[in-house]
Parts: C-alpha cells; structure tokens; sequence
C-alpha cells in the first residue's frame, strides 16, 4: 500500500459523498506507442510512435471502487495531482494520462472476486464511467442467466459509439500483460528520512487545498470548481491575498469570468483579467464607487482588453452617483414625465417601481447608486400627493 485519499463526489447539486481508495503499487517504465482501435471488427490498426521513449509511470490501485462515477473520479483525482505537481499536461487525448479499467463482480457475501475482465480505449472520464457501468451490467446479466462460465479473462474494447465493449483478445497470465524488466536498473531502497524530505518539499496538493478552501468557508460546489484546476485556484488564491472578500472572488470567477472563458473557449492564464485588477474591482464595488452594473461592463472590458479598474472609471466617468439630492432630482423628473404610471402605482400596481428605478439608472446611465435610489424612490412614491 503505498497511499489513500477521501474524495467528496458531487451526488446531485447539493450533495456529497466520501470514499477511501488505496494505491497498491507504481511501475515504472518507458513508453512505447499508442495503439488507436478503430473498432472490433476493423482491420486496420494504428500505432502512435510520438511518445515512444517518454517515462511512463503506472499506478495500480486496490479494488475498492464499486461504481464507474467513482473509478472516473480516481482518475480524475490522478490527473489534478499531475498537474498540480507540474509532472505532466494529464490529458487523455493526447495519451499523456492513460486508463485501463479491470472488473470483476461477485455475489453478495462472497469474499472471493469473480473472473477479471480488462477495458481498453478509454480516452475521457465519462468513457471510464459508462464502460465500467456498461461491463458490470453485463457479467451481471451472464450470472443471472446461469452463463457465468462465459465470463473469461480477456481484454475487451469500449466501443465509444455502440457504448459497449467487444471481445479484443484474450489473455491467460501476466506474461500476456508484456512486463519486461530492465537488468541495467538495480534496485533503490529509499530511506525514512528521503521520503520525509520529499513529502515536505510538496506543493499544497489538491486534497490539501480543498480543506483549506473548506476551512474558510466556502461551500463544496465553491471547493471542487476551485481547486479543480491548478491556474484556477492560483488566480483564487492571489486575487483574495489582495485582501478581496473570499466569497465575492468565489463568485465572480465562478461566475462571469467562468462564463466568458467557456464562451471564448480560453484559460484562465489566457484572459486579459489579473488578480489584483479583480480585487481592485470586488473593492470598489463594495466600497460603493462603483455599482454592480458597472461593475460587470468594467469586467467585460477588464477580460477582453486589460487595463486597470481605476483607469476605465476615470476614462468613462463611472464613479457612482452618491448623492441624495442629486439622485431626488432624477427621481422627481421621472415621476413627472410618467404621471400615468404613478396613478397606477399609487392604484395597486406597486410592481411599477422596478419600471421608475429603471429610468432613473437609464438617466443616470447606471451610475446611481442602487439603494439609495431605492430608498427615495419608495418615499416618493408613497408620499401623499
């Protein structure tokens, strides 16, 4: 056994679960090539020679996953601690981060695994999942149909577009798993003291982070976007250590700033946004110099262009309008000009305050400052006339 992390998997929106897996063992050893399966009845095959001599480390974990979501987020789990460390990019269409699956099923109650059955081209987590799903099912479907003898050891294929796996070749020991050693490496016995070092030397590993995220109270929906991608939770960590608030950042890089990145299909290290221009935004709304409207068309600017926060509020005079008096004449004028909606509102139709505070930040071009507006507005409003 070489080690164990607790993950939290997402249940639904709103809920989590917690399981242990344990790493049993880690083969090192040089890449050969890619074989790329066109389908099981294909005659062609493809062998990708671009990572031949490539150092190849594989990890081989205890049986102590029960469903494909949970292997897929082993997985998943491997491919953030790759890039956290910086050993390696992790993606799996590019073959830099490989996975074979074996299952087996057994009776309730039996203490003896069932007939091993490998899984082969799995090249994305969803594909880990489905064909783990798919493959319990069907040993299932053998069991209970008395045709358990036709469940062999064998290698079969994930067949991405049928979404379900064929027979590829069968294998009867090790020796058909091709493990040559290598004479001219001798064996290291690493000390206590080597591997203490080691551990110490580590950056704040995925797990780590989540806790630490957790800790400062955010919510596991905040944690697990967060600490999902290494730049992610670097650009996090550095926008609050500008001293913004810890939910507000959360919520702006969740939110606007994720949404701009999907559209535009970028990284977080590729848009025009820095932390410290996204704290000095958080601040200036909180401060009340800016609304949130403004806010967020300073970001879209911020995203696409760069600059500074304070440089397109002094270029565009966006600097909120915070003025009591200032605000009561643009209120006065509005009322005036809609002498008929005011007979509705005044009628029943309260609803017709969101149509005033409207124009009002209309004529203010989004610059009055929002409760303030409020406050007079419902004074107005409800006066006596």
């Amino acid at each position: 056994m070489i080690g164990k992390r607790i993950w939290c998997i997402p249940k639904s929106e709103i809920q989590f679960y917690c399981f242990v897996l344990i790493s049993r063992m880690l083969i090192f050893s040089k890449d050969i090539a890619i074989f790329v399966y066109f389908s099981h009845n294909s005659f062609y095959l493809q062998v990708d020679l671009n990572r031949a001599g490539v150092p190849l480390l594989e990890i081989v974990s205890e049986p102590d996953m029960r469903t494909g979501i949970e292997a897929a987020e082993y997985a998943a789990e491997l491919q953030r601690l790759v890039r956290y460390l910086g050993v390696g990019n992790g993606n799996m269409q590019e073959g830099s981060l490989r996975c074979d699956v074996n299952v087996s099923i057994r009776p309730i109650g039996q203490s003896e695994f069932g007939t091993k059955v490998e899984i082969k081209n799995l090249n994305s987590f969803s594909s880990v999942s489905r064909a783990i799903d798919f493959e319990i099912s069907r040993q299932a479907l053998l069991h209970s149909q008395g045709r358990g003898d036709e469940i062999v050891q064998e290698t079969r294929l994930w067949e991405e577009g049928a979404q379900k796996t064929v027979t590829m070749r069968k294998k009867e020991g090790l020796a058909d798993y091709r493990y040559f050693p290598e004479p001219d490496l001798p064996g290291v016995s690493l000390t206590q003291e080597f591997v203490d070092n080691i551990r110490n030397s580590l950056p704040e590993l995925p797990e780590m982070k989540r806790r630490r995220y957790e800790n400062m109270g955010l919510s596991m929906q905040d944690v697990l976007f967060l600490a999902n991608d290494i730049n992610v939770a670097e650009f996090f960590d550095a926008t609050i250590a500008k001293g913004s608030d810890v939910k507000l950042a959360a919520n702006w890089i969740m939110g606007d700033i994720a949404a701009y990145m999907k559209i535009e299909k970028l990284t977080i290290n590729e848009i025009k946004l820095t932390p410290q221009e996204l704290s000095e935004l958080i601040a200036s709304i909180k401060g009340g110099t800016i609304s949130g409207k403004i806010g967020k068309e300073i970001l879209f600017e911020l995203l696409t262009k760069g600059g500074t926060v304070k440089g397109i509020i002094e270029e565009k005079d966006l600097v909120q309008i915070a003025d009591p008096l200032e605000i009561e004449k643009m209120v006065d004028k509005v009322l005036s000009e809609n002498p008929k909606q005011l007979e509705q509102y005044r009628g029943g139709k309260t609803k017709l305050q969101g149509f005033f505070a409207g124009q009002v930040m209309k004529m203010s071009k989004g610059k009055a400052n929002p409760g303030l507006l409020n406050k007079i507005l419902l004074e107005k409003l409800n006066a006596k006339s």
